[in-house]
């Protein structure tokens, strides 16, 4: 089906514009969301034209000049997407930028610092019938990115019939995988499909060190893997936990993601969730993953060395290198405000669906945060009204969910401080040290690109 390269998507701040070809989101706010409404009907330069105050003008000419060379326009400056018709809530995004759908429950592999926890599980999957209402849910709500977890998700029989689904409803399916059961025939498929995207997971930059935590073998299967969708043109990210371990071959790790032929490369240190929580000897402190980010941010580019541009969700697909968004690089200045209350994505930005369909603001703060199953309850009520989600956006002073906590990760802060409204234990460490705050490290502001 063909479809327009953007969706606007209305927010209580204004909009966000979904760009189907690089599955990126652009916030705007209310002004230059009228103009983008309006530029649907009539070309830009003609509202440009219409404003009588000079320098109002003036600033509209150089929005639209700046949009023009970004893609939101056609030819003729009429805005180049769909805009959804509905209302959003006041205080909350119309939906999460990105769903997170663990799509199986079992694994070839029983990693060390694995998220997902003891597998497998025996809950009863969703299935493509039950899929198919929900993934048009999404759409409604302007949740496009849309990524496919597990457990292992390529050893659910029916996965490419997962994702035709999800393209069919015009979202932008990422799958996150270890690599091994990557053949020719599931590698040509996936490469076959435009939107699709691989997210694979390593954890060095020798066999010796990935697979002492991921198990004998594992890196070699990764590579031919990765060998074998290369060679069928598919695209890929590669995605490295940052752990004790492994901190040492930092760079080796971003060169290997270029001498593979990786789009991009995340980085990001070691959750304490799933199976981590018995090996916390494996989660770097904050001052260690600073220290690696620095070490990343050293790279240039060249034959060997992969560039190193602003961090961003690897579906954006434009940096070879990109940072956790709870990194130090990461919450600079320029980012935007997308959510009020001071909080990390759980419930603002994300949410989780099992594969069983309970569903969470994040999969990391475990059965607790459960707040409905989607086989009872439709998604976007869940989102829009369950107390687990309108209580993780609370606001400080409100007597609900946000309270102590002041950015970062609330998982985190659940594990090491047993309550996730309780301030990041990893990043108060270092605050303390440095006589910041932690929301120093972590806070949104405004800019044109969202992450």
């Amino acid at each position: 089906m063909s479809r327009r390269p953007l969706v606007l998507a209305p927010q209580p701040f204004g909009s966000t514009v979904f760009d189907r070809r690089t599955s990126r989101y652009l916030p705007f706010d209310h002004e230059a969301t009228a103009l983008l409404r309006a530029a649907r009907d009539v070309s830009a330069d003609r509202l440009v034209a219409r404003e009588s105050d000079p320098e109002r003008r003036e600033a509209l000419a150089a929005f639209v000049e700046h949009f023009v060379e970004r893609g939101l326009f056609t030819v003729d400056l009429r805005f180049a997407g769909d805009v959804l018709d509905v209302v959003p809530p006041t205080d909350a995004l119309l939906g999460p930028l990105a769903v997170h759908l663990e799509v199986v429950a079992a694994c070839n592999l029983a990693c060390t610092h694995c998220f997902a926890g003891t597998l497998p599980r025996r809950d009863r999957p969703l299935d493509l019938v039950e899929l198919d209402p929900l993934f048009a849910t999404f759409a409604r709500m302007g949740s496009f990115r849309l990524g496919l977890t597990g457990g292992e998700p390529t050893l659910r029989p029916d996965l490419v019939e997962v994702v035709d689904l999800a393209l069919a409803h015009g979202l932008a399916p990422c799958l996150t995988t270890n690599g091994h059961f990557l053949r020719d025939s599931l590698a040509r498929a996936l490469a076959a499909r435009e939107l699709a995207w691989l997210n694979v997971n390593l954890d060095g930059a020798t066999a010796e060190t990935n697979d002492r935590v991921r198990g004998a073998g594992s890196f070699e299967r990764t590579l031919a893997g990765l060998e074998t969708l290369t060679r069928v043109g598919g695209r890929f990210t590669l995605a490295f936990t940052l752990l004790r371990t492994n901190l040492h071959e930092v760079e080796a790790c971003g060169r290997l993601a270029a001498r593979l032929g990786a789009h991009s490369a995340v980085f990001r240190p070691l959750y304490p969730v799933g199976t981590a929580r018995e090996h916390l000897d494996l989660m770097p402190t904050y001052e260690e993953y600073a220290r690696a980010v620095e070490t990343l941010a050293a790279l240039r580019v060249g034959k060997d060395a992969p560039s190193l541009g602003e961090a961003h969700d690897p579906l954006a697909g434009t940096d070879l290198v990109g940072l956790d968004p709870f990194g130090p690089r990461a919450r600079a200045a320029t980012r935007p405000v997308l959510h009020r209350n001071i909080g990390c994505g759980a419930g603002n930005l994300v949410a989780s669906i099992s594969v069983g369909g309970d569903v969470s603001p994040c999969s990391f703060l475990g059965g607790g945060f459960v707040a409905a199953n989607v086989r009872e309850t439709p998604f976007d009520v869940i989102w829009r009204e369950h107390p687990v989600f309108r209580d993780i956006r609370g606001l400080p002073g409100d007597e609900r969910g946000t309270r102590a906590f002041g950015g970062g990760c609330r998982a985190r802060s659940l594990v090491l401080a047993g309550d996730a409204n309780a301030p990041d234990p990893w990043l108060a460490a270092s605050a303390r040290g440095a006589g910041l705050h932690p929301l120093a490290v972590v806070e949104r502001r405004t800019a044109s690109d969202a992450p």
